[in-house]
């Protein structure tokens, strides 16, 4: 981990030069050899511009773009791992069996560590940025310190739904590679403090780039980070409030609605948000081809491609009939696929379709649960509303109560395929319920039957970090 973190302001300055043409407007001088130290880096207002774009960089080097770096999404009930070939590196998560060997897990680990690095290089030279801006330049200041603070929350977000407790590094200053495990508790406080600053200094629209992070972009993910904390494994049952109050101000309050269509959601490239073609993108990154080496830029339609993705029997026989269920899924020859329709086609050549992260639907049903969640009430007027919304699209009854495990179960059909099933199944604690209906004509059967631990379920952390770091031993 080290390694990762020590080199990340040479990765910051470099991918920047390949991301200011395509995240932002800007010509911008940098260090392409990545030799400047960042104490010289930082020393004019064109490389705060340029540092804060060099944060971003490395999400869009792949880390989003390639189902590698998602294999616990397998243990999942909303998908399943095909047997064979290169295969296993799913099969163990869907198995239930993770290894700390798995070298693909292991991929996004170490990129995670890299935004990790490059965000707090940044964040440890705010004095000295300070020093030098003021007017005008010191709002650039500002919202560049907010975007990296919001990077730095959600990276750690990515990081501790996955593997669970892991250092917490607030700066590059005296890294020592034997740096400890981190509480819930604290890892959490700094997710939450971070998303806050980004709230409270950004702007309601992206700036030099519609790839930005905004004020809605961080409320959004903060209301999601406080339903998360207020399961388990924290359940700090207070912050149920906490993200019904966020959502619901993005709701009241942002540029977001639900598309009439299924077909405008994603899938296609004039629904990207850099086409202005999507009303329900909160949070969405771009995948871009030239970022991302081998890789077609999208792991939800390569996943699809290459068979890495098929869905479970039990959860496809649930899903409710309708429009949702004809958009989402595609019978191959009697296996059930995600539907191009939904993630798109895969043709390696020009692929330029958005990764959504957080859609409107998903900020609807978060509130919906956390205000069910927080006031007892299922019959809240609000929370119906914001459930019924999603129901209605897909030509389903309005209800007139919904428990929590009824929004739940929504949003695991309106989102299936996405982001959110696994983590949502770990929060919830419903790992049992899920495993007990698993049909028993799946090619992959489980390999054992865990419950919720504080060591499971998340992540292995790579062997190779805990044999350089013992302290990461769980």
């Amino acid at each position: 981990m080290k390694k990762q973190l020590t080199k990340s302001i040479r990765k910051i300055v470099y991918l920047s030069v390949l991301i200011v043409s395509f995240i932002s407007c800007d010509d911008l001088p940098v260090d392409t050899k990545g030799e400047l130290a960042a104490e010289q880096f930082y020393s004019s207002v064109a490389d705060i511009e340029s540092g804060t774009l060099g944060v971003y960089s490395v999400l869009l080097d792949k880390l989003f773009a390639n189902s590698e770096n998602y294999c616990h999404f397998w243990a999942a009930d909303d998908r399943t791992a095909v047997t064979g070939s290169n295969k296993t590196f799913y099969l163990e998560f869907d198995q239930m069996v993770p290894l700390a060997t798995n070298a693909w897990q292991t991929n996004g680990w170490n990129q995670l560590w890299e935004i990790i690095g490059a965000a707090n290089t940044f964040l440890d030279n705010e004095e000295q940025m300070r020093s030098f801006v003021e007017g005008e330049d010191l709002e650039l200041l500002e919202r560049s310190l907010g975007e990296v603070h919001y990077l730095r929350g959600l990276i750690y977000f990515e990081l501790v739904r996955t593997w669970g407790t892991v250092p917490l590094i607030t700066s590059q200053a005296d890294i020592t590679g034997q740096e400890p495990l981190a509480t819930f508790d604290a890892i959490y406080a700094l997710i939450i403090d971070d998303l806050k600053y980004a709230k409270n200094n950004l702007g309601p629209t992206s700036v030099n780039g519609t790839y930005r992070a905004n004020k809605w972009w961080a409320q959004s993910l903060l209301a999601n980070v406080y339903l998360t904390s207020a399961g388990f494994p924290l359940k700090k049952t207070e912050n149920y409030a906490l993200a019904a109050a966020e959502a619901k101000q993005v709701i009241d309050n942002g540029p977001y609605d639900l598309e009439e269509e299924y077909g405008g959601i994603m899938g296609k490239r004039e629904n990207n948000l850099s086409e202005n073609g999507n009303t329900e993108a909160i949070i969405a990154f771009p995948a871009f081809v030239p970022l991302d080496g081998w890789s077609a830029g999208n792991y939800q339609a390569e996943a699809i491609l290459f068979g890495d993705k098929v869905v479970e029997k039990t959860f496809y026989a649930e899903f409710p009939e309708g429009v949702r269920k004809d958009f989402t899924f595609d019978n191959v020859g009697g296996v059930i696929q995600y539907s191009k329709e939904k993630f798109g086609e895969q043709d390696f050549g020009s692929v330029n379709k958005d990764i959504n992260y957080l859609r409107y639907p998903e900020l609807l049903l978060i509130y919906a649960e956390a205000q069910i969640r927080a006031t007892g009430n299922n019959s809240d007027s609000s929370a119906l509303t914001a459930l019924n919304a999603v129901r209605e699209r897909a030509d389903l009854l309005p209800l007139t109560s919904a428990t929590w495990e009824d929004v739940v179960w929504e949003k695991a059909w309106e989102l299936a395929g996405e982001w959110t099933r696994w983590y949502d199944i770990i929060r919830t604690e419903t790992l049992d319920e899920v495993n007990a209906i698993r049909s028993s004509e799946e090619p992959a059967q489980l390999s054992s039957s865990p419950t919720l631990t504080e060591s499971f379920p998340w992540s292995p952390i790579p062997a190779n970090d805990v044999n350089i770091n013992p302290n990461l031993a769980k």
